[in-house]
């Protein structure tokens, strides 16, 4: 093997033009070029002076320039206060609501018959305000039962006929009627029949001049 000269192109001996650059090859007695060696397997050469593709370049850090706001990584927070605005209320799984939509699309309050029963004693003898339907009969439904365990007797009457009487009296300003109306119960039958259909009766919706809606909101 001899070197080509004009472009470096290791040839053979027996060539007589170079193949890379055709110029001929010019031969010295006595002179040879040894073999380059061949590098073992698995080593690369340095590519010296060969062009990298983008995705394979490195960037330096960019030590004292401005990073764009987009960029930059803001820590954390620690310690500090959140806006309410930005606080994420976990999901109430599990939990129960204590409204529904009816279906007349507003918020109605959900009511059942332990917190009916609640308002029922908690307001003995409150005849100020609304009571809504649930809260009515569902108190109806609980004096019925504890007359059936214990027993009809007039003990158990005498007990709640100031918090009945009480809650009728709500039951009849959550219509818009006076509290005096419930006095038609001492009419045989058409009072009490009338009574009836009035603690039937839906209740205004939103306030009236006896209070807040116990219902709606």
């Amino acid at each position: 093997m001899i070197k080509c000269k004009h472009c470096g192109q290791m040839v053979d001996d027996t060539a007589l033009f170079c193949p890379k650059c055709g110029q001929p090859i010019e031969k010295l007695s006595g002179t040879t070029v040894p073999p380059t060696p061949e590098q073992p397997s698995g080593q690369q050469t340095s590519n010296y002076g060969q062009q990298v593709p983008p995705y394979k370049q490195q960037q330096a850090p960019n030590y004292g320039q401005q990073v764009p706001p987009y960029q930059q990584q803001q820590a954390p927070n620690y310690g500090q206060q959140v806006p309410p605005y930005q606080q994420q209320q976990a999901p109430n799984y599990g939990q129960k609501q204590n409204y529904s939509t009816a279906p007349n699309g507003m918020r109605m309050r959900n009511m059942d018959m332990m917190e009916a029963c609640k308002l029922f004693w908690t307001k003995y003898a409150t005849f100020d305000g609304r009571a809504r339907r649930a809260e009515y009969w569902w108190s109806c439904l609980m004096l019925f039962v504890i007359n059936f365990l214990l027993g009809w007797t007039f003990i158990i009457p005498l007990a709640t006929i100031i918090p009945s009487i009480a809650i009728s009296v709500r039951r009849l300003h959550d219509i818009g009627k006076s509290g005096w109306y419930y006095l038609l119960c001492l009419v045989p039958i058409v009072g009490q029949i009338l009574l009836i259909i009035w603690f039937c009766q839906e209740g205004n919706i939103g306030r009236n001049e006896y209070g807040e809606d116990p219902k709606y909101f």
